[in-house]
C-alpha cells in the first residue's frame, strides 16, 4: 500500500512539475527584473523567441511520442536558411518553398537512414548535425549572406501569429485527436505491438522526421526575414531550447501515451520567459547556455522513466 501511494505521489508531481516550473520562472524573473518581464516591449521579445521554440517543439512532440531524439534540427535550420537566402537572390518568393523543401529533404534522408539502415536515431541525427554544420559553410561560401532588404517587411505581427497559432492548433489536433498522433504514441509505447497490429512503424517514423523537417525549414525562412541574413550560427540555440522545452513540459523521452501537447505549450513558454528573464538580468549568451544545461540535467532527472531505460529508439 505504501509503495502504491509513493508511486501515485511521484506521478502527480511529474504532472504538475511543468506548471510549477513556469510559475517559478514568472515569479522569480518578474520580481528580480522589477516587473520589466511583463512590459509590452519585453513580451514582444518573448513572442519572437517563443515562436522558434513553440514551432520547433510542436514538431519535436511527434518524434518524442515515438521515443526518437533528433539532434540535427539546429543545423538543418541553418542549411534551410542558407538555401532560402540563395533562392531569394533569384526571386524573394522562392525563399519559402526553398526552405521548406530543404528542411524536409534533409530530415527525410536522415529518417530513411534510421528506418531503412536501422541506425539509432541518436547516432543518425548526431552524425547529420556534423555533416550539416560543414555543409552550411559550403553553401554560404564561408561568409554571411544577405537577403534582399525588401524581405524584412514580411516579418510582421500577423504573420507571426498565423504561424504560431497554426502550428499549435494543427499540432494539438494531430497529436491528441488524430490517428497519426495516437499511432505514434502506440509506437513509442511498444513498437513490436504496433507492428503486430499491422502498423507500418517505419513509415510513421519517416513521416515524423519529414514533419519536423518542414517546421525547421519554416523556421529557417522566419529567421531569414527577421534578420535579413543567413549564417552558420543560424539555429545554434534551437536544439537546446526545444529539447529543454519538451522536458520542462513533461514530455517523456521514452515516448508513449503520456506525451501530451499541453507540455509543448507550457515548456515552450517556460523557456521563452527564462531566456527573456536572463537577458533582462544581464546574463550573456555563455552564461545562459550554462543555466540551460543545468536545467536540462534537472528536467531529465525528473522526467526520465527509469523503468524503461531504452529512451533512444
Amino acid at each position: 500500500m505504501e509503495k502504491m501511494k509513493a508511486n501515485t505521489t511521484k506521478v502527480d508531481f511529474q504532472k504538475i512539475f511543468p506548471f510549477l516550473g513556469l510559475a517559478a520562472v514568472l515569479i522569480f524573473f518578474g520580481a528580480f527584473s522589477g516587473g520589466r518581464l511583463f512590459t509590452a516591449q519585453n513580451l514582444k521579445a518573448v513572442l519572437n523567441d517563443g515562436l522558434y521554440i513553440i514551432v520547433g517543439a510542436s514538431g519535436y512532440a511527434f518524434l518524442f511520442a515515438m521515443g526518437i531524439l533528433d539532434f540535427s534540427i539546429g543545423a538543418n535550420m541553418a542549411v534551410s536558411c542558407a538555401v532560402a537566402c540563395l533562392a531569394a537572390k533569384i526571386n524573394p518568393w522562392l525563399a519559402l518553398p526553398a526552405a521548406l523543401l530543404t528542411g524536409m529533404l534533409i530530415s527525410g534522408i536522415l529518417g530513411l537512414v534510421h528506418v531503412k539502415a536501422h541506425v539509432d536515431a541518436f547516432i543518425t541525427t548526431l552524425a547529420g548535425q556534423f555533416i550539416l554544420n560543414g555543409l552550411v559553410l559550403i553553401v554560404l561560401d564561408n561568409s554571411v549572406q544577405q537577403a534582399p532588404l525588401e524581405m524584412l517587411k514580411w516579418y510582421t505581427l500577423p504573420l507571426k501569429l498565423v504561424i504560431l497559432i497554426g502550428c499549435m492548433v494543427a499540432g494539438y489536433l494531430m497529436l491528441e485527436h488524430g490517428v497519426y498522433g495516437k499511432t505514434g504514441k502506440l509506437i513509442g509505447s511498444c513498437p513490436e505491438a504496433a507492428r503486430q497490429t499491422g502498423i507500418n512503424v517505419g513509415r510513421h517514423k519517416l513521416a515524423a522526421f519529414v514533419i519536423m523537417g518542414a517546421l525547421v525549414g519554416l523556421l529557417g525562412f522566419v529567421s531569414l526575414i527577421r534578420t535579413g541574413t543567413a549564417s552558420s550560427k543560424t539555429g545554434s540555440t534551437l536544439m537546446m531550447n526545444v529539447l529543454n522545452a519538451a522536458l520542462l513540459g513533461g514530455l517523456p523521452m521514452s515516448g508513449g501515451p503520456t506525451t501530451k501537447f499541453r507540455g509543448v505549450i507550457v515548456g515552450s513558454l517556460t523557456m521563452a520567459f527564462l531566456t527573456s528573464g536572463m537577458t533582462l538580468m544581464g546574463y550573456n549568451v555563455n552564461t545562459q547556455q550554462i543555466v540551460k544545461g543545468l536545467i536540462f540535467l534537472i528536467a531529465i532527472s525528473i522526467s526520465f522513466d527509469r523503468k524503461n531505460m531504452k529512451v533512444i529508439k
